[in-house]
């Protein structure tokens, strides 16, 4: 599970539309808090240590929103919006969650272990989706789940989001059906590979974040 939570201190905002470009250069990017019941809130945050948040939690893990020295809430990253040529950030939209009610998260499956049936060449090991969909209480949002693949022991072996063995109080929404691992012979690789599959080589990197230069 998640160990500490992710904080920020943000400031109410006044500065809006166009000027808030002048906001940026002097090293503070817009923000936004809304939903949970309370007032949407026009704000704005230290670039730099927004950057660190964002960074931090992505958009699977909370972060706890500190206002002005005022409200606390707990928050999940919306939308975040970069430069579309140089990726600073230009705007982060925060969602306000309640700590005992469920939440949705996106949350990366890291394979762990060797499959046997790819000893010796005989079949190939194909990577299916890399991050699965939960329901999960927000302060339990676990940072990573770890998918095993020492059962792949034959051609044709798979698992898919059904087979995951998930922390407690978490429940996978993703589609039970959707291929997490594949063990294909070797010559029928390829075409598993354009039907949506990967082979795995090395450690899974990171995505990014995309979104648009925003004037808000």
């Amino acid at each position: 599970m998640a160990t500490d939570n992710v904080s920020l201190s943000v400031d109410p905002r006044e500065v809006t539309g166009k000027k808030v470009r002048a906001l940026r250069r002097s090293g503070i990017t817009p923000v936004h808090l809304y939903g949970g019941g309370g007032e949407s809130l026009t704000l704005q945050a230290e670039t730099q240590a927004l950057r660190a948040a964002v960074n931090t939690a992505g958009r699977g893990q909370p972060i706890a929103i500190e206002v002005g020295g005022g409200e606390k809430a707990l928050t999940f990253i919306r939308e975040i919006a970069k430069h579309p040529v140089t990726g600073e950030l230009q705007h982060v939209d925060f969602i306000r969650v309640d700590a005992t009610v469920p939440v949705s998260a996106e949350v990366t499956l890291s394979i762990v272990g060797e499959a046997p049936a790819t000893r010796g060449g005989g079949g190939q090991f194909l990577r299916g989706i890399r991050t699965v969909t939960i329901s999960v209480l927000p302060l339990e949002v676990p940072d990573e789940i770890e998918v095993s693949i020492d059962g792949l022991e034959n051609i044709g072996d798979n698992i898919r989001v059904e087979d995951l063995i998930l922390p407690d109080g978490v429940v996978a929404i993703s589609s039970p059906d959707q291929v997490v691992a594949r063990i294909a012979m070797t010559r029928t690789a390829a075409v598993e590979v354009g039907e949506g599959m990967e082979v795995e080589e090395g450690e899974e990197g990171e995505e990014g974040e995309e979104g648009e230069e925003s004037e808000e």
